[in-house]
């Protein structure tokens, strides 16, 4: 996946806007998400889909309010030569998301996105991002993470995951399987087959991985395992036994120590 930033010439007047998310109670900023601009059907579908992740990841964190796409006035194809901000104001968004999406002849997807004050009239930031057109999610939440950082001067964590574990079946039966997905619960798959009772899943704060604890799910007494598992490729490798096990085991902030006791 490759990025590359966005710029334009701005009007004189510099942009100010920012959303204050030190105090208790926050009015979500208005803020219209359009549809990404495709030529052909297939590029706006995907335009449309990623524009759909950004305006929900956006709502879901409490300080934004997507403007309802039946009240914009300007239409996506017209902003490819840049906002009228006049239509903008007039329906009350005061941040604006726009770009495009375009397939290229290496099979690749092409997405450029860009973040306006409306009204100061200027752009705030613009990125492209090169990828395939399965990572067409992971590029939206990488969008939302910028507009997040732009307007609110916090990190993003959109294009975060959960891991977790599952439990499916009666109560004195349980299969126990170790779990992943997207923070806004899409792309769930399991990480383990269930042949074993899982505990405890940590991340790493530096790399790609998760330990966590493991017995086997018939109950036999058996010394409890920490697992180190890679994310990336699926490995999993024991890092030892441990009897009396009681708490789960945890990276240190470099990724290269685990902790248990």
């Amino acid at each position: 996946l490759a990025a590359a930033l966005l710029f334009t010439a701005a009007t004189p007047a510099s942009a100010q806007l920012n959303v204050d998310i030190n105090e208790g109670f926050v009015e979500p900023l208005p803020i219209a998400v359009t549809d990404l601009f495709g030529q052909v059907p297939e590029e706006a579908k995907l335009g449309a889909d990623i524009a759909g992740v950004i305006a929900a990841d956006l709502e879901r964190s409490g300080l934004f309010r997507p403007v309802d796409k039946g009240a914009f006035i300007q239409d996506i194809s017209s902003l490819r030569s840049g906002p009228r901000f006049g239509d903008w104001r007039l329906i009350n968004a005061q941040a604006l998301v726009a770009g495009n999406v375009q397939l290229q002849a290496d099979g690749r997807m092409q997405v450029q996105f860009r973040l306006w004050d409306v009204y100061a009239e200027a752009q705030m930031t613009g990125l492209q991002y090169t990828t395939t057109p399965a990572n067409w999610r992971n590029i939206a939440h990488r969008i939302s993470d910028q507009v997040y950082q732009r307007l609110t001067g916090e990190s993003g964590y959109f294009t975060t995951q959960i891991v977790y574990v599952a439990e499916q079946g009666p109560q004195n039966r349980r299969i126990k399987r170790l779990a992943i997905m997207d923070q806004d619960g899409e792309n769930h798959r399991f990480l383990t087959s269930g042949n074993k009772l899982v505990l405890t899943p940590r991340f790493s704060p530096s790399t790609r991985e998760s330990t966590y604890l493991a017995y086997q799910s018939n109950g036999r007494a058996e010394m409890p395992r920490v697992y180190l598992f890679n994310l990336n490729t699926g490995q999993q490798e024991v890092l030892g036994e441990f009897p009396g096990m009681t708490f789960a085991p945890r990276c240190s902030n470099e990724g290269n120590e685990v902790i248990v006791s």
